[in-house]
């Protein structure tokens, strides 16, 4: 029996579906706003790695590329990589936690006078926005 997620266009609602077979179940709706017109998510999934493939995937090289260490979106970008490779070890708030580094250091930045701080904090702040606009998460059904 598979579980199923399912995505509401109309008030942007995710939910799951615990599902008998492969078809989706007569009836199905929105547990928010009653629409019928759902469509299945594709969900995530989640990948064991032993401690070696972990210890492995870090001492590649390629954790490296493109890294610039006078950069501070760059440094964020590789500590988010990081932090998906340490998993749970890495905690829950890790990726929250990058973003305020990184924000500190732009606004350390821009008080130092660095032009064009200021812009990239912005840019910064307008795409986490844009990552939170996702569908609204309503649990089971």
């Amino acid at each position: 029996m598979p579980i199923y997620e399912y995505l509401c266009p109309q008030c942007n609602g995710r939910f799951q579906k615990l599902v008998y077979g492969f078809r989706d179940p007569d009836g199905l709706a929105c547990p928010r706003c009653g629409a019928t017109d759902v469509r299945r998510a594709i969900s995530r999934v989640a990948v064991l790695k032993s401690e070696e493939s972990r210890l492995e995937a870090l001492a590649d090289p390629s954790m490296l590329a493109g890294l610039d260490e006078n950069d501070p979106r760059s440094i964020a970008r590789w500590a988010k990589k990081l932090g998906k490779e340490l998993g749970e070890e890495a905690g829950d708030d890790w990726d929250e936690m990058v973003d305020e580094m990184l924000e500190e250091e732009l606004q350390r930045k821009e008080k130092g006078g660095e032009e064009g701080a200021a812009e990239e904090e912005e840019e910064s702040s307008s795409a986490s926005k844009k990552s939170s606009t996702g569908p609204d998460d309503l649990g089971w059904a």
